[in-house]
């Protein structure tokens, strides 16, 4: 009996149930950044990503209870790719190379500017979960530029001006409109970013 349950875990090729599936859920992730990374959260729908992922629709459902979940699933995916490119510079609370590091990683994967900046202002889902996350988030990056905790007003305050600015500046950028000296797109990005966020440039 031992023996035949193990059999069926390992099912095909030594891969696990449990891996199937794991692997069948990091497909449609994956599809799921291409479809919102290329063409917006409109087309997410379920057929479209499965199609995708080149899987069949019935295996949509063990992975994800409904789209929204899954737009989720893609927000996080582009934001820990964002938070691993700019991990290095976020130790060494070094903002102007937090810039350059997001600004690269932009260059190298358009998509991530797409989820993480330009569709959250279209889409009211996945707005009002960025709203519920990137506070803290941002506190974590550029907490040492300036006191206060996200859950003050006064904060949220700059924390929106401070978004509005680098959806812009970094949408620009990523679209090439801005030129294509990224040391002084950096270096503005960081005066924008420390003059709204009332603190003073590591760079000054």
């Amino acid at each position: 009996m031992a023996y035949g349950r193990l059999w069926v875990e390992r099912g095909y090729g030594g891969r696990t149930a449990t891996e199937r599936v794991a692997d069948r859920r990091a497909q449609l992730i994956a599809a799921g950044v291409s479809v919102v990374g290329t063409e917006g959260v409109a087309a997410l729908g379920m057929r479209a990503v499965c199609r995708e992922a080149g899987l069949s629709q019935k295996f949509f459902y063990e992975s994800f209870s409904d789209t929204d979940e899954l737009l989720h699933a893609v927000y996080a995916a582009a934001l820990s790719e964002l938070e691993q490119a700019v991990a290095i510079a976020v130790a060494a609370q070094d903002l102007p190379a937090i810039v350059d590091a997001a600004a690269r990683a932009m260059e190298a994967d358009p998509r991530l500017c797409r989820i993480l900046l330009v569709e959250p202002v279209a889409d009211m889902r996945l707005r009002r979960h960025v709203r519920e996350t990137i506070p803290a988030l941002t506190t974590a990056a550029l907490g040492h530029l300036f006191p206060g905790s996200p859950d003050d007003p006064e904060v949220r305050m700059r924390f929106s001006a401070l978004f509005g600015a680098l959806i812009s500046l970094f949408v620009e950028w990523t679209e090439g409109n801005l030129g294509t000296d990224r040391d002084a797109f950096v270096r503005h990005t960081t005066t924008v970013a420390t003059q709204l966020l009332g603190a003073h440039s590591p760079a000054q």
